[in-house]
């Protein structure tokens, strides 16, 4: 067992800077040597409901959460009643004792269900319905309380000019790594990578970290044990939005569409800010990557989605490698282009960001409910390609081979991702570029009137570019020319030649790259799954060892054209499979029947937009495994 692995919730309200004391906390344990894993849950308004960051600690690489937590720190007044389940008897609740006596129907900003919900477990435990009351339904499960007047505390540091409410999120982390043990000058390193450019803002905050560390000293009660500290290696903190922006820049991203869309949008921000010369990355891209000396990256806000995809089809139409990305609502106004780039073989990329649907759903929660859409959306029959990532250093890797699936198969790519994976942070290693190759496509040679069309036994003809070629393009069946026509005949070609690139892109894309199988092939349990599921699930494998079971992983990650048979080679031996998904009706089990004839009859399901955690996918194998329960519905989640 590693000796330091520690979850921590800071909560509190939305602009109240809880990005920032995640990052703080992250950072901190980096430079003392430690993994760190974190994400982060927020409303869908822009400022004062509730948001709060889950973050995991441990000595050894990071994959998931898991609850209850350990460590509490509530920021106002609602984080202790929306996370009053979340403890146990290990756990430490930090919170503001000025606010003690406020009453549940005080907070405004909690919303009539959740605060029903809350009420009915205080009352049925005996307890105030006060914020009094939730510490002691917290104490009641054996969970020690911090009291801490966050005002008195940033006064007696800064003074009576300073606004509390400014440096609570900086105060609260920094009260909470003096309780986790790790020693002061690591958060103290933690703030000056954070805020290293505002020097008043470092100033503020070193006095902040001292009151905060000589508060936990005080108390008698507190009994600390300082965590060793472990030799730093150079990682990078990034989230899914900012792997995927870095992976197309390496893998020659020219044009990037977007209309802002949450949780899709903050790739296309990444990018507007950092210039490619100034990414941390930026050097060894350099080094590495000759194709991208001395080019940059046009970031494009269209006017909405359906421009968004035109725009990149157009870009792509020229040879420039093009990407759009969206979530759920705007690859719906993007279905119909979707089909033009089909009937017309260009090769544009479509980052898909999955959340809560349908319509507006849950705009900053998670799902993996697109699935089916990504693989249908268009109308009529046409060859795509439907990738997905489950982790960082996935998504870097990933978002360079769709730019070459796109170009050597001459097809959309939908490259789909989750909103955990989008909105978590990871530590990653350094890029390993020798697993990156840019592929490009057949060339049709210069002159006029070019059989961009022409037919061939792989399905890929020469492509030909607007500025190199003449070539036409319609949103209608085509002669090899491009020409309109219905003649029946070339109709059938036409088709038979387009959808031949399934059985090529098949043929062609590694089987690695395919389906990975994780474990013994002769294990007690296989758990079929995808997207950010991953990470979770092997964290479990590794406790269901220690208890004597079995498991391995069937984590496909090429859903259009289906790896049937990959697949169906790796879930036949399975002795009791479950298919783990963040969907309702099953969507990559519901794949598996229609191409594999595989039934599958046990289920982990989850769609209540809060992200998966050890506890709860260790708790559905065993309820599978030991109670037999076919579908197993995870709740937990503020």
């Amino acid at each position: 067992m590693p000796l330091v692995d520690i979850d921590l919730i800071i909560g509190g309200p939305q602009g109240g800077g809880i990005d920032s004391a995640a990052q703080i906390v992250i950072r901190a344990f980096s430079i003392a040597g430690y993994e760190a894993y974190g994400i982060r849950e927020y409303y869908s308004n822009i400022k004062g409901r509730h948001s709060y960051f889950h973050v995991r600690i441990k000595e050894t690489p990071v994959r998931s959460l898991r609850y209850p937590v350990d460590l509490l720190v509530c920021l106002d007044y609602e984080s202790p009643f929306v996370h009053m389940d979340d403890v146990s008897e290990k756990t430490k609740v930090l919170y503001d004792e000025d606010l003690i006596n406020t009453k549940l129907d005080q907070v405004l900003t909690m919303e009539p269900e959740t605060k029903k919900h809350v009420m009915d477990k205080l009352k049925a435990d005996g307890f105030d319905t006060t914020l009094a009351g939730a510490i002691n339904y917290m104490k009641k499960k054996g969970a020690t309380p911090y009291p801490v007047s966050f005002r008195s505390l940033v006064v007696g540091a800064l003074g009576p000019n300073k606004p509390p409410a400014r440096y609570a999120n900086t105060l609260g982390a920094s009260l909470a790594m003096a309780l986790m043990g790790l020693p002061a000058e690591f958060t103290s390193r933690g703030i000056e990578s954070v805020f290293g450019k505002k020097k008043e803002v470092v100033e503020d905050n070193e006095k902040i970290i001292k009151t905060g560390y000589d508060f936990v000293k005080s108390h008698n009660n507190v009994n600390i044990k300082e965590l060793p500290v472990r030799p730093a290696k150079d990682k990078y903190i990034l989230t899914g939005n900012e792997a995927v922006g870095i992976g197309k820049v390496i893998g020659g991203l020219k044009l990037q569409t977007y209309y802002p869309i949450t949780p899709a949008a903050d790739e296309s921000f990444f990018l507007e800010g950092h210039d490619y010369f100034e990414t941390s990355m930026g050097d060894e891209i350099d080094k590495e990557n000759e194709v991208l000396k001395n080019t940059g990256v046009v970031v494009v806000q269209a006017e909405d989605e359906i421009s968004a995809i035109a725009m990149a089809i157009s870009g792509a139409m020229t040879g420039t490698r093009t990407a759009t990305g969206t979530s759920g609502p705007g690859f719906s106004l993007m279905a119909e282009a979707i089909g033009y780039a089909g009937i017309n073989e260009v090769p544009v990329v479509v980052t898909l960001y999955q959340r809560g649907g349908p319509s507006t759903g849950l705009p900053t929660r998670n799902s993996q409910a697109d699935l089916m859409f990504a693989i249908n959306a268009g109308h009529g029959e046409f060859p795509k390609i439907v990738y997905s990532s489950g982790d960082v250093p996935e998504a870097i890797y990933d978002s360079v081979r769709v730019f070459n699936y796109a170009e050597k198969f001459q097809v959309p790519v939908i490259h789909i991702l989750d909103k955990n994976l989008a909105n978590s942070f990871f530590l990653v290693d350094k890029m390993d570029y020798s697993k990156i190759k840019i592929e490009r496509w057949k060339l049709a040679e210069d002159g006029e009137n070019i059989e961009r069309f022409k037919f061939t036994d792989d399905g890929v003809s020469p492509m030909g570019l607007f500025g190199k070629n003449i070539i036409w393009l319609t949103g209608d069946e085509h002669s090899e020319l491009g020409h309109i026509t219905e003649d029946p005949e070339t109709r059938d070609a036409m088709m038979v030649k387009r959808m031949t690139k399934l059985q090529t892109i098949l043929n062609e894309i590694p089987k690695e790259e395919q389906v990975e199988f994780i474990g013994n092939p002769t294990a007690d349990v296989t758990l079929l799954s995808w997207g950010s599921n991953k990470g979770v699930i092997l964290s479990v494998f590794e406790r269901l060892k220690s208890e004597g079971i079995s498991a391995n992983l069937v984590y496909v990650k090429l859903m259009n054209p289906f790896p049937t048979k990959l697949v169906t080679k790796y879930l036949s031996g399975a002795k009791v499979l479950i298919d783990l998904e963040n969907n309702y009706t099953a969507q990559l089990a519901t794949l598996v029947k229609q191409n594999c004839g595989i039934d599958v009859q046990n289920f982990i399901l989850k769609y209540n937009g809060r992200h998966t955690t050890d506890d709860e996918v260790y708790e559905g194998i065993k309820r599978v495994l030991e109670k037999k329960e076919k579908k197993v519905v995870m709740i937990r989640g503020a």
